[in-house]
């Protein structure tokens, strides 16, 4: 399946194709119009062949046949005269894939997104590492941890749109 820039006027290449900043859709792309065609019976088609002096016949077999070729000796080719359907009017199309460009703001969400879920898994291995000296297991980087673990909950809080909280460091 080709692919195309967002205006459709050029195929790009996989190398052309950023996912962080754009994504692709599933479109249609216009190929060529077909018009309509009369359904026509062997024997009318055999009757306009006859009318332009063509030598056609109506076979024991109950089809049409028309004369494509006389030997000296007097034999015959002939080739089945094939009734057309009636077809209507349609258009083809061709299936692409369109790679849309994220908007500015959308570029922000994503990386606020991607940003945020960092801070979740690092706050997440603090908590337990604060947890773990609760019960004792005692860690030399103990109040680098809390610092960091307020930090990271204001930066979040931040993405979030909220104010940050001011953190007053504990005297133990």
């Amino acid at each position: 399946m080709r692919i195309y820039n967002d205006t459709k006027t050029k195929v790009l290449n996989e190398s052309e194709i950023d996912y962080e900043k754009g994504y692709l859709q599933y479109d249609r792309l216009f190929v060529a119009h077909h018009e309509a065609v009369e359904g026509k019976s062997a024997e009318k088609i055999a009757q306009e062949l006859i009318v332009q002096g063509e030598v056609c016949n109506l076979r024991y077999d109950g089809n049409w046949y028309r004369q494509t070729k006389v030997y000296e000796n007097g034999g015959t080719e002939e080739e089945r005269i094939i009734p057309l359907e009636h077809k209507e009017a349609y258009d083809d199309y061709e299936d692409i894939q369109v790679y849309i460009p994220y908007t500015a703001e959308e570029l922000t969400e994503r990386a606020n997104k991607k940003r945020s879920a960092e801070l979740k898994t690092e706050l997440a291995k603090i908590k337990e590492d604060i947890e773990q000296e609760t019960f004792g297991l005692v860690r030399d980087d103990f109040a680098e941890k809390k610092v960091r673990a307020a930090e990271i909950v204001n930066e979040l809080r931040v993405l979030e749109g909220k104010e940050p909280r001011e953190v007053k460091p504990r005297i133990l």
